[in-house]
This record gives structure tokens, sequence and C-alpha cells, in this order.
């Protein structure tokens, strides 16, 4: 079992885990993107894995305007000999189309329908798709005691440093340094004090970025078509007025479906879409009554600096 693997992303062994993207950038951005989150455009080791992102990409992306999207394959470095943006990865396995790869185009597709490979300009705007390493708990080594010292000023105290981890069962999103957990079934006053409980606080949001970790994570278990297949967050109206987060954060970002918040003084607690079949609302907030059960809800505390 994964514990510390985001839930949009799909196990395909022990150490690699899947994120798509549905916002089309160029095949730098895309790459620049994916290292944040300490991995890379999606390298490609067997026919399996190929056909695995594939059938993923075809439902994730149902919505794009594109037929294809960016993977790590690239001449760039030295036209003619492509190689993965991850280098511990050897381009082995390959599945061009006919006539492919093109002289002039240097960074690679592949197509949703079949999951065969193109080349194409890098400049251009397409989905993309990401794979990390699975997180696991840091550990620390133990601190060393320094030697005496005869000098008149004591010697600095040796700095412990660690990778940030999270709690068992918890997940680390490295661009916002926070873990994040899904659980489910719960209106919004209930889920917001089992997160306390925790230690924690239902979500906020504060990026694009974030949004879409939030509702891919939130997308576990999903079952598309349900009217409560919608997850709360930690956003809530206070004085008839102001939106803000329960952690105290900055309400420095919004994503509310067309026409919302809706409904003033009935409906104040904030729901998201990590549905793929609600079309237009497809990761956007909606206002709901708080004490409306939701399938999901998603708990969000500090990293662990040991």
């Amino acid at each position: 079992m994964l514990e510390h693997s985001t839930l949009k992303y799909t196990m395909i062994s022990s150490c690699r885990c899947y994120q798509y993207f549905t916002a089309p950038a160029q095949f730098a951005y895309a790459e620049e993107q994916c290292t944040l989150l300490g991995g890379h455009l999606a390298s490609i080791q067997n026919g399996e894995e190929n056909a695995l992102i594939q059938s993923n990409a075809a439902v994730r992306f149902k919505k794009s305007n594109y037929s294809e999207f960016w993977i790590g394959a690239t001449d760039l470095e030295t036209p003619g000999t492509w190689k993965w943006t991850d280098q511990s990865v050897t381009f082995d396995y390959q599945d061009w189309l006919s006539g492919e790869p093109y002289q002039d185009k240097h960074c690679g597709l592949q197509r949703f329908s079949d999951g065969g490979w193109k080349s194409y300009s890098c400049s251009e705007y397409r989905p993309y798709v990401c794979v990390t390493p699975v997180i696991v708990t840091a550990t620390c080594p133990p601190i060393t005691t320094p030697a005496p010292t005869t000098c008149p000023t004591p010697a600095p105290c040796p700095v412990k440093t660690c990778v940030p981890s999270c709690d068992q069962g918890w997940t680390y999103f490295a661009p916002t340094d926070f873990c994040y957990r899904v659980y489910h079934q719960s209106k919004w006053e209930d889920a917001e004090a089992a997160c306390v409980i925790l230690g924690a606080h239902l979500a906020s949001i504060h990026s694009e970025l974030e949004n879409t970790f939030v509702n891919n994570f939130a997308a576990c278990g999903i079952k598309e078509g349900k009217t409560n297949e919608l997850a709360w967050i930690g956003m809530h109206q206070v004085g008839g007025r102001d939106w803000v987060w329960t952690d105290g954060t900055p309400s420095d970002y919004f994503n509310w479906a067309p026409k919302q918040p809706d409904h003033p003084g009935k409906e104040l607690c904030v729901q998201t879409a990590p549905d793929l079949s609600y079309d237009k609302w497809y990761e956007n907030w909606n206002n709901e009554q708080c004490n409306t059960i939701m399938r999901a809800y998603v708990c969000k505390k500090a990293s662990v600096h040991a």
C-alpha cells in the first residue's frame, strides 16, 4: 500500500508515482514544474508502463483540447540522440509512431488515443505527466559531539538538518512544504475538528499548483457522477462577508466555479470538485451548507524539520 503518494497519482511500482497536469505548458516549463515536485517529466521503461500512462491520461485529460501530452523524451542535448530528462533512466524502450521522430522536432509527446510517441516543437503548449519517487519518512543521522577545545570562546554547536518529513500516513508536498491526508464522509465542522485533533486544519490553498494537488489527493476512491463526490477544504465565510481559511493563512488565491459563491448567508463552507464528471466545475470551488456530508475532506499541517 502506498501511503506517501498523492492520490491522483497512479502506482506502477513501489518507487514511482505519476501526476497528470491539465494546464498546458511548454516542455521546459513542464519539466521545471516536475522538478519542483522532486521528479521529472515521465520516463517510460516498458510497454506496460507506456499503456498505464496512456490509459490514465485518456481519463485525466479527456476535457482537454489536445490529443497528446508531454513526456520526458528529448534530444535537445545531442540532436538525434534521444534521452529522458530523468537521466537515471536509460532510453531503452521506445514507441515512436511511423516516421518519427523528426530531425527538427526535439521534444516527445504521447498520444491519448493509442500511447504512440511523436516528436514536436518544444515551444508548443501541452498537458504533461510528471514521475516522482515515493516519499518516505526521513530519518536524521545522530549528531556527533565536537571534540573538546581549549579555545577561550566555545565552538559553535553543530546544526542538525534533515529532509522534511510527515507523520505516518501523511503525504509531503515539496512546493508548499506541508503534509496532507485525505479522510471521508463528514460534515464541514466535524471535518475541521478531526483535522485539529491531528494537529492540522482543513486544507488551505494558495496557488494553482496546490489546488491541483489537493484535488488530485481528494479524488481517492471517487465514483464519477455522484452528487456528493466533492471534498471539503478549509475556507468558510465569517461575518457574512469575508471568506477565510481555518488555519489563519491569507485568502490570497480563489478558484470559484462559474457564478459562485451564491446563496449568501446560507452556504458558508467551501467544497472543491475533484470529480472529472463535473465538467466546468472540475477543480473549482463551490460554497455549500456546512452540515452537508461530503465524500472526502483534506487535512493539512506543517512538515517536520527535525
